[in-house]
């Protein structure tokens, strides 16, 4: 063979007889050449010269492979190893470092407009300053709310997940309409997009109050007559506001009417005075003017709260209809105030409506049948009957949750009756007959 070219010339072959060494079927060279650089081969069986190998020989150096080959794959395994350990131990302590980073790193409050809309109606006090989350308050389908610190003031924190965007542009474009500052409507400091979280979040700051929501409050709190009448004035205000639609000024643009469409004791927030404020747009529908609202509205809000057409979906897609059915949630709202009112004596625990009946989580059948086929309300109290202004009260839930839409009460003529009631707050009147003239002249403005 010619090192050089790698060329091979045959010299000579032939067959041999008593050759003992040579017993493999191939003929395959693997010593070294002979002093006249000849290769020699040789086999055992008919014709095994016809092809013939040539392998160099290794020395030491295939010796030492195997040795490297078996440290290279041990350094391969401890890598793998440490990599293993390292990144179960990220996984276990990331929930704990972004609760940790969460909660104590501030961040830059930037008012910002959503895609949709022009920022409008924001308090322009709050651009670049750091907010603290302090306490995570709830969580519910749209996302946490957080008790904040803007500097020295308290702020709520409400932060929807990236799949929550939708809502979250509702809910601000909502807070964001001419003339929607009220003081029964949760007031709206700013939006925020967040990036530099583990995931995209959206925030919407809003005003903190510490009573938290009607419904909590009630779980823990019983309500004076007093009380109860300042919630509900202030509460129906905030709805007839919400329903209203206001005409445009000279500075101020038309503000629509608004259907909440989920509106419910744990969406009405408690003031330190006991005032309500209306929380929690994310499922609002608002009716501009000569604007169709469509005919692609399923069934949404809370079941426990849905209206009997609601459940039948059998809605009118029409502005009143809507806001009927807000209408009939308010008087289920009303029946959990009035449960836990002390006027005629000690009171049971919280209950939310049909609860009695049908449980804490009452499937959508259940409901149906319950207030559609059934149709059965939350039960009143023939005690609350004996009271002139609890009566009314139980009028007004009935009128507010009448099965009939058409029959509803409006939300201006709920927000009526109350105003008028809170004049006549002082001393509990007890009803001798059903023509008491006291409670007929209170009701007269809205029959």
């Amino acid at each position: 063979m010619d090192r050089d070219t790698g060329e091979t010339k045959i010299k000579m072959k032939g067959c041999f007889t008593d050759m003992h060494e040579c017993n493999q079927t191939e003929c395959i060279t693997s010593v070294e050449p002979r002093q006249n650089k000849l290769y020699f081969c040789c086999c055992k069986g008919s014709m095994c010269n016809m092809e013939h190998k040539w392998i160099p020989t290794t020395t030491e150096a295939t010796t030492q492979v195997p040795k490297e080959k078996t440290t290279d794959n041990t350094n391969v395994i401890y890598v793998i190893v440490c990599a293993i350990v390292f990144v179960c131990l990220a996984l276990l302590l990331a929930p704990f470092a972004f609760c940790y980073y969460r909660k104590r790193k501030p961040t830059n409050f930037n008012e910002i407009p959503t895609n949709e809309t022009e920022a409008t109606n924001v308090s322009p006090l709050l651009n670049n300053r750091p907010i603290h989350l302090l306490e995570l308050k709830a969580s519910g389908r749209f996302g946490d709310v957080w008790q904040g610190k803007l500097h020295s003031q308290d702020v709520a924190v409400k932060i929807f997940r990236m799949q929550e965007k939708e809502s979250w542009n509702t809910e601000v474009d909502i807070y964001k309409l001419p003339r929607m500052r009220h003081p029964n409507i949760l007031e709206f400091l700013g939006c925020e997009k967040h990036t530099e979280k583990v995931q995209l979040e959206y925030w919407l700051i809003s005003v903190y109050h510490p009573n938290g929501s009607l419904c909590n409050y009630l779980k823990s709190h019983t309500l004076t007559w007093l009380e109860l009448c300042k919630i509900a004035e202030s509460m129906s205000q905030g709805l007839m506001h919400l329903h209203e639609e206001i005409p445009a000024g000279k500075t101020d643009g038309l503000k629509p009417s608004i259907a909440h469409r989920d509106f419910k004791s744990t969406n009405v927030l408690l003031k330190g005075d006991l005032t309500a404020c209306i929380a929690d747009f994310g499922l609002a529908m608002v009716f501009q003017p000569g604007k169709p609202c469509g005919e692609t509205h399923g069934q949404v809000g809370t079941r426990r709260y849905m209206a009997p057409e609601v459940l039948e979906g059998a809605i009118n897609f029409n502005r009143d209809a809507f806001l009927r059915i807000d209408v009939y949630a308010c008087g289920l709202v009303l029946w959990e105030m009035v449960s836990r009112c002390t006027a005629v004596g000690p009171v049971g625990d919280y209950m939310l409506p049909f609860e009695a009946e049908l449980g804490l989580r009452p499937t959508l059948d259940e409901i149906q049948d319950t207030v559609v086929t059934k149709k059965l309300r939350p039960r009143l109290l023939n005690t609350w009957r004996t009271h002139a202004g609890l009566n009314i009260f139980c009028d007004t839930m009935e009128e507010c949750w009448d099965h009939d839409a058409e029959a509803r009460l409006s939300s201006s003529c709920v927000m009526e009756r109350f105003a008028q009631l809170c004049k006549y707050t002082a001393t509990p009147l007890l009803i001798e007959n059903n023509t008491n003239c006291e409670e007929e002249r209170l009701t007269a403005n809205c029959l």
